[in-house]
């Protein structure tokens, strides 16, 4: 068993010691030698809302640095989108269907619902810059997008509008 099975193992337990060895050898990894680390984005994900401090910093280290989303995880990562509560573990989400780019697709309506009802700001501006990395499908969230526009929050509105341009410049 390779260091990386390990420690990808290891994020299944549920006690901070486990969870921090995983999370440290994640980070800690030179992905050089042994490449990104994939397959397990969704329960980060999930870790970035843990009750532990440390598991949480962790978990966002590990996702910053080290975990690469896997289109066959879209679906998952809009579900940890759509869950309301933890505005980290929102913040997350949106972040990995965003480096998905245009297989984020399957998560346009969640990164909307985020954008309309979130009252963690940085979810909602992640969310906006995660739709312009989607491109051209989600063109459904321009609405939502210039709704966001016109609140008076100025990042929230630059990422909406910069979403939108990138959105019809990619249709075409």
């Amino acid at each position: 068993m390779t260091s990386k099975e390990s420690s990808i193992e290891l994020l299944d337990y549920d006690n901070a010691e486990g969870l921090l060895a995983a999370l440290r050898q994640i980070v800690n990894q030179d992905t050089e030698i042994e490449g990104p680390v994939r397959g397990v984005t969704v329960r980060c994900i999930k870790l970035a809302g843990h009750s532990d401090d440390e598991v949480r910093m962790w978990a966002a280290e590990a996702l910053g640095m080290k975990v690469v989303p896997s289109p066959s995880e879209a679906i998952e990562i809009a579900n940890c989108l759509a869950q309301p509560g933890d505005g980290e573990v929102a913040y997350w989400a949106a972040t990995m269907l965003g480096r998905l780019g245009c297989d984020g697709i399957e998560g346009v309506a969640a990164l909307i619902d985020c954008i309309e009802h979130s009252s963690f700001l940085p979810a909602r501006e992640r969310s906006a810059w995660a739709l312009a990395q989607i491109g051209s499908g989600a063109s459904q969230a321009i609405e939502t997008l210039r709704l966001a526009v016109d609140e008076n929050l100025p990042r929230l509105s630059r990422l909406a509008n910069e979403a939108i341009r990138e959105i019809e410049r990619s249709k075409g």
